[in-house]
């Protein structure tokens, strides 16, 4: 029986936590600020570790007039402020938007990662070449642990097209090299989106211009058009892939997509005659997280799995978010295991406190801290509600496992509000004013 999430970490763990700390706040500068107003100089004890925790909210705290006023350089010192490696150095004059401000970035080995937007405001955080690595050798050792070892001998299917964000495109190149058969099925030569986070500014900004009754009706006009031409090239794709599918049924696929897309495809898949069972390939799916709001019938993961055959043997689901490297992987008893180097701690909701243990199970906020992380702090508060279990798993492995419950903070009445986040906000802000 675990007595506290402190008793599940252990004495070696703490001690990896706290030299990590030390070489940090060197480093980090809302790290050092933070560590001194709380009076934390050393990591003894897991809630030395809750109060250095960074909320997510962290990587968009920057003012949004940045970007729609284009002061980048004023970006970079934000970015700064939170990064490990310091972002100077870089001539953003000629830059005209948040694409071109991620490429200038990255000319300088600063690989910043950036959330879709679809929420509004998007997360930038700085990542490294040694933070990619990370990723990728976690990945194939998820899909190891599966049973799917690194072999090409399989038609790697990216069901999604290409974002034009230079990290997906790493992922897809990483599955590409390790299970790709020579002979693939070709993936459609579609061009990167160029401005994909200015075309989601628009978005957001039409949004908000027709819930306010001031969208001009030419823009407006003209934006839809665009909408549809995507969903279009969007259709288009997802029928080409249907019919390779179709193609090559008795051969082994790896689909790696959300699951909305690939409902999507499976239902096509139906309407060109194929059925439960025509297609016979021992066939594999990699997907994380759910279904983005999108509505699904009920019974959308049987459909796709029957009409795919795809077992849950050869089905990599998995726990992850931006602000960590390490995947949580999801085993056949339906729980997400956390992997070594991957600290989970429970907090309660305003994520200032741990959460106590009850049958070696506590629920609350989620927070981690990876250890794998180069370009950050490595701590963060995420905006997720779980319920997870620090005595094993009934699948037989040992560690702490989180349960299949997981619920979005925002997506509840109060909200997600974490004590925290504005204390953190006005430390960056004194940054950029600096």
């Amino acid at each position: 029986m675990v007595t506290s999430q402190q008793a599940a970490v252990g004495r070696s763990t703490l001690d990896a936590l706290d030299a990590r700390f030390q070489q940090r706040r060197q480093q980090v500068p809302v790290l050092a600020q933070r560590a001194k107003s709380a009076g934390i100089d050393r990591i003894g004890g897991l809630e030395d570790l809750v109060a250095l925790l960074f909320p997510h909210t962290t990587y968009k705290s920057y003012p949004e007039t940045l970007i729609t006023r284009g002061r980048w350089a004023q970006l970079n010192r934000w970015l700064d402020s939170v990064s490990t490696y310091r972002v100077t150095g870089v001539d953003v004059s000629d830059v005209e938007d948040v694409d071109g401000w991620i490429r200038r970035l990255e000319e300088h080995g600063h690989l910043v990662s950036s959330s879709s937007g679809t929420s509004g405001k998007p997360s930038f955080l700085n990542k490294t070449a040694a933070d990619r690595q990370a990723s990728a050798d976690n990945l194939i050792a998820c899909l190891t642990e599966l049973g799917m070892p690194p072999a090409r001998e399989w038609h790697v299917l990216p069901v999604g097209p290409n974002t034009g964000i230079s990290s997906a495109a790493f992922m897809r190149q990483v599955l590409a090299e390790n299970y790709r058969r020579p002979d693939a099925i070709a993936i459609p030569d579609s061009a990167p989106v160029v401005g994909h986070h200015r075309y989601m500014a628009r978005l957001t900004a039409m949004r908000r211009a027709m819930a306010d009754g001031t969208a001009d009706p030419d823009e407006l006009a003209a934006f839809r058009a665009e909408q549809a031409a995507r969903q279009k090239a969007t259709e288009e794709r997802l029928a080409y892939l249907a019919e390779q599918i179709l193609a090559h049924r008795d051969e082994k696929i790896f689909f790696n997509s959300m699951f909305p897309l690939l409902y999507q495809m499976g239902e096509l898949v139906r309407e060109l005659g194929a059925k439960p069972g025509d297609i016979t390939g021992a066939n594999a799916l990699m997907v994380a997280g759910g279904l983005k709001g999108v509505a699904l019938p009920p019974d959308y993961r049987e459909r796709i799995f029957e009409i795919f055959n795809i077992t849950p043997a050869r089905f990599l689901h998995y726990y992850a978010m931006q602000e960590v490297n390490l995947r949580s992987r999801k085993c056949l008893a339906g729980r997400y295991h956390v992997p070594a180097g991957l600290t989970l701690l429970v907090l309660d909701k305003g994520g200032e406190q741990l959460v106590e243990l009850s049958d070696n199970q506590a629920e609350g906020r989620a927070a981690f801290f990876d250890l794998s992380v180069d370009g950050r702090w490595g701590g963060t508060i995420s905006g997720d509600r779980i319920r997870a279990d620090f005595g094993g798993c009934p699948c037989g492995a040992p560690g702490v496992t989180i349960l299949d419950e997981i619920t979005r903070y925002s997506d509840l009445p109060d909200g997600d509000k974490i004590t925290c986040a504005g204390t953190m906000d006005a430390y960056v802000r004194g940054f950029i004013d600096g």
